[in-house]
């Protein structure tokens, strides 16, 4: 507190009275014992600090110690005495306050001084207890203007006395606890209470401490906070009596109204400061709800459904809804057996019944209960009331609660045999156990025949069906039956369920349900043809009877070639086997085999024996099993060169089929020379022959023969025939089997060949006249052949003309070459037809006219001069790109020979 002398107060208060202030309340005495230059030097200051303001030096702070054993406080007398522990406090529990200038202080203002002195003012923040100090002032009322102001004090003593200027305004007492419970509640079930403490405004007190107590509740924490919200949700369980009740007491809170002390002394009574301490109070309240006595939940599932007689039952009984408490004993009843569902009671005397003791909510199995009869059977149970609990007996209709037993009785048959004979009596034995009583219909089948084992099934048409009743467990016999069918037979019973019986099937094709009745197979066989060609391939059709439906594996062999009928056996190794697969009496036929030899063969079948079969042998040589094969061989043949110079050799490419592989002699026959193709004959005495072994079909090569004249010569072959081969021969002259031994060509001043007209077959396109007009060559041509005598091609005599070679090939042609040759010169006559040729240029142009007046233009490509002996064969040639070639001689002219050296040969194509 500021301290003042008096002449510094007599300045004061003229400053006062100068600017028109109202002079506020101070002490009568103001030479404070506790100040020093207004500094407190009692030592009661607590938390806080001393700062200079307009209003001059001032402790901003609490107080402690001035009131012996209470906490620190504030001073509520701005101005007058600091407190000392000399002044003997004691407290004024009037309840009314007034200020140092006697005005009361409001019944509001005191609930937010006591509660911002609680909550605030126990602060070891200097600049909270300055904002607290201040905020005290200001609602006593005795301040002069801005005298408790925070403004001056800085940021933080702004912000909190702005805090606890609110939250003292909103949440002061007086103060009540609020618990509120939920309605309907049973036992066992879950709620939550909402806790407040409500201030006097009405607002609910944030982050007070609550102590939670009550009944008949469980779960409840045993302190909760309110939280920013002012607002706890308190969750509990329901645990039984007739209310559910949650207590909730507050920690110490502040006080409604302040704590004021007093100094007692006669001085300080009059010139100490009062002080304010911090208050307290704890509230508390209850909440309760009515709590209605739990409805248990009880399902229960019999295990299982469906029992076989003599097999266990149980109950699974589930309980919901019972509290921890709920532990009483259960009875449990099973009544049955019943013939229907609608006659199913709980009456009576039951067939089982127990006990079993509750730990409130879970699932109970009961122990296990055999049931020896079919019928049906019900589970009932009794659970009793207790304090918190209502009773309940589980329904009688629940068809959970059901149990039907029934018998599952069970099927082995046995065969009367399993390997009969044809038109042997059958039966099967069927035992029957499982029955536990109850009386059931079987019914048997016999399925089949069957050709295999494998092949066994149970469905279609049965062979045989028949019932049997039977009224309790045993052996019964079904009627017997005669088979005549070979093959695999099995029988298959079905036991007819009823409402308490189970029905049940044997499995198919079980072997003691199998019998087998046996074959006597037999076998004829039909070749698919008796006569063929060797290349042809043949068949057997097997004719099975006595198999009935079983299934054979027939081994077919095909013995062969044989040279004759009387020559065949059915020994050694088959030239073909196999197997065919019989499935039951039937026509098959076997794979196909081809025949590469000529002869005769047979077919030959056996079936080995087997459990379900006997073994068959067929007959060796059988005529409808027999076939012959006959070869109709063809010869086909291709001379090596189609134009060789003589002196060369030749040889035959002869290509032979329809032998297949069998062997036989071809006899080879080469004629010739001929003048021209028209001139070829195939009698007399051959050039050349010769003979080879063909060793079944190919192509085969004659032996070279050196072609020693001029002219065409030709093959002929032959095959001579047999009673398994028919004979066969190549036709004469034909163009693959000719071939041509060049002739020279003689044209010049001392050569004298003899002209040789041919007479061609007329053709429009034969050549007529030959110009080569850029050398002056223009000359009528004529036919000509083969001079056989010199060996050279018969130019005629004539040397203004020229010569066609008639076996060449016509202008237009595709392919080969048109030849024409004429004369260079003659010793007397002078200059021939050709004598210019040699001029001949690459790119010269030469003209054919045929007889129909067409006219056939050629471009010169080659010209050239070689010895005659080397004169090319292909200029014969009917083959390769069509050409024209012009001949003549030239070269220098051997006067011991009487002939030119050379021949000048022009080519040209067409244009």
């Amino acid at each position: 507190m500021l301290r003042r002398t008096s002449s510094q107060a007599l300045i004061v208060v003229v400053a006062l009275l100068l600017v028109g202030g109202a002079r506020a309340g101070e002490p009568p005495n103001q030479n404070d014992p506790c100040s020093r230059g207004g500094r407190n030097t009692c030592g009661t200051n607590g938390v806080g600090s001393y700062g200079t303001y307009k209003y001059g030096l001032r402790w901003f702070g609490d107080f402690k110690g001035a009131v012996p054993g209470q906490p620190r406080g504030f001073c509520i007398d701005l101005r007058y005495w600091y407190p000392s522990a000399d002044y003997k406090y004691r407290e004024d529990a009037s309840g009314k306050l007034v200020n140092r200038d006697g005005e009361a202080v409001s019944l509001e203002s005191q609930r937010r001084l006591a509660y911002a002195v609680w909550t605030f003012g126990r602060s070891s923040d200097p600049q909270q207890q300055a904002a607290v100090m201040l905020y005290v002032h200001s609602l006593m009322g005795d301040g002069r203007p801005g005298e408790a102001s925070p403004d001056e004090l800085g940021t933080s003593v702004r912000t909190h006395f702005a805090r606890i200027s609110s939250d003292s305004a909103a949440f002061h007492g007086p103060y009540r606890a609020v618990v509120s419970m939920p309605a309907g509640l049973k036992v066992g079930a879950k709620g939550s209470a909402t806790i407040r403490v409500v201030a006097a405004t009405g607002k609910a007190v944030p982050e007070v401490k609550l102590s939670l107590g009550g009944s008949g509740v469980g779960g409840v924490p045993a302190s909760v906070t309110t939280g920013e919200s002012g607002v706890v949700t308190v969750p509990f369980t329901a645990t039984g009596g007739a209310n559910a009740t949650i207590t909730a007491r507050t920690e110490a809170i502040a006080s409604t109204l302040p704590r004021i002390f007093t100094p007692t002394t006669a001085a300080a009574r009059r010139n100490g400061q009062r002080l304010v301490l911090p208050g307290s109070q704890i509230v508390s309240s209850s909440g309760s709800s009515g709590v209605a006595k739990s409805k248990l939940d009880v399902s229960s599932v019999a295990q299982p459904a469906e029992v076989v007689a003599g097999g266990p039952s149980t109950d699974k009984v589930t309980i919901a809804g019972a509290d921890k408490s709920y532990k009483v004993t259960v009875k449990a009843k099973l009544f049955g057996p019943f013939r229907s569902r609608t006659r199913i009671a709980c009456e009576g005397k039951p067939v089982w019944q127990g006990t079993w003791r509750t730990a409130g909510s879970g699932t109970t199995t009961t122990k296990p209960v055999k049931l020896a009869l079919p019928g049906w059977y019900v589970y009932q149970h009794d659970l009793p009331s207790d304090a918190n609990h209502e009773g309940v007996l589980t329904p009688c209709s629940d068809l959970k609660e059901r149990v039907k037993v029934v018998a599952a009785p069970k099927v082995t048959t046995v065969v009367s045999q399993q390997t009969v004979a044809p038109d042997t009596e059958l039966t099967d034995t069927v035992k029957v156990t499982g029955l536990a009583g109850e009386s059931a219909v079987v019914s048997a089948a016999l399925y089949g025949p069957f050709g295999s084992r494998d092949a066994v099934s149970c469905t279609g048409t049965a062979v045989w069906q028949g019932t049997l009743a039977v009224t309790a467990d045993g052996e019964y016999q079904t009627e017997a039956v005669k088979l005549t069918v070979p093959g695999f037979y099995t029988y298959r019973e079905k036991l007819v369920g009823g409402e308490f019986v189970r029905p049940t099937e044997t499995k198919c094709g079980e072997i003691t349900e199998t019998t087998i009745v046996t074959g006597k197979p037999s076998v004829r066989t039909e070749v698919s043809a008796q006569q063929t060609t060797v290349g042809s391939t043949i068949t057997d059709r097997v004719i099975v009877t006595g198999l009935g439906a079983l299934s054979g594996a027939v081994e077919v062999e095909l013995f062969g070639p044989f040279a004759s009928r009387g020559g065949i056996t059915c020994s050694g190794k088959p030239a073909w086997k196999g197997t065919v697969i019989a499935k039951g009496d039937g026509t098959y036929t076997t794979a196909p085999f081809k025949l590469t030899r000529v002869g005769y063969y047979t077919y030959r079948e056996q079936l080995t024996a087997t459990p379900q079969y006997a073994a068959f042998q067929g007959k060796c040589g059988v005529t409808s099993e027999t076939t012959v094969a006959r070869a109709k061989p063809a010869v086909t043949t291709l001379v090596s060169n189609e134009v060789v110079v003589p002196g060369s050799t030749i040889t035959d490419s002869v290509k032979v089929t329809g032998l297949g592989a069998s062997a036989a002699r071809v006899d080879v026959e080469l004629f010739g020379p001929f003048a021209t193709r028209d001139a070829i004959r195939c009698g007399g005495t051959p050039y050349w022959k010769g003979s080879f072994t063909a060793k079944g079909d190919g192509t085969y090569r004659t032996r070279e023969v050196r072609l020693a004249r001029a002219g065409f010569y030709t093959y002929v072959e032959s095959i001579e025939g047999s009673e398994l081969i028919t004979s066969t021969k190549t036709e004469c002259g034909e163009v693959s089997e000719t071939a041509l031994a060049r002739p020279l060509i003689l044209t010049g001043a001392g050569d004298h060949a003899r002209a040789r007209q041919v007479a061609a077959a007329p053709s429009p396109l034969t050549p007529a006249r030959v110009q080569l007009e850029a050398r002056g060559l223009d000359a009528a041509v004529f036919t000509a052949g083969i001079d056989l005598s010199a060996g050279a091609l018969g130019v005629p005599t004539n040397i203004q003309h020229s010569g066609w070679w008639a076996d060449g090939v016509l202008p237009g042609s595709p392919k080969g070459a048109v030849l024409i040759a004429g004369h260079v010169d003659n010793a007397k006559l002078g200059a021939g037809a050709f004598y210019r040729l040699k001029e001949a240029r690459a790119g010269d142009r030469i003209q054919v006219t045929t007889r129909n007046g067409r006219k056939f233009t050629y471009r010169v490509v080659s010209v050239e001069q070689m010895p005659k002996q080397k004169l090319p064969a292909d200029i014969f040639a009917r083959q390769g790109r069509p050409r024209l070639v012009l001949v003549t001689c030239g070269g220098p002219f051997l006067a011991g020979e009487g002939h030119y050296r050379d021949n000048i040969v022009v080519t040209a194509l067409p244009v």
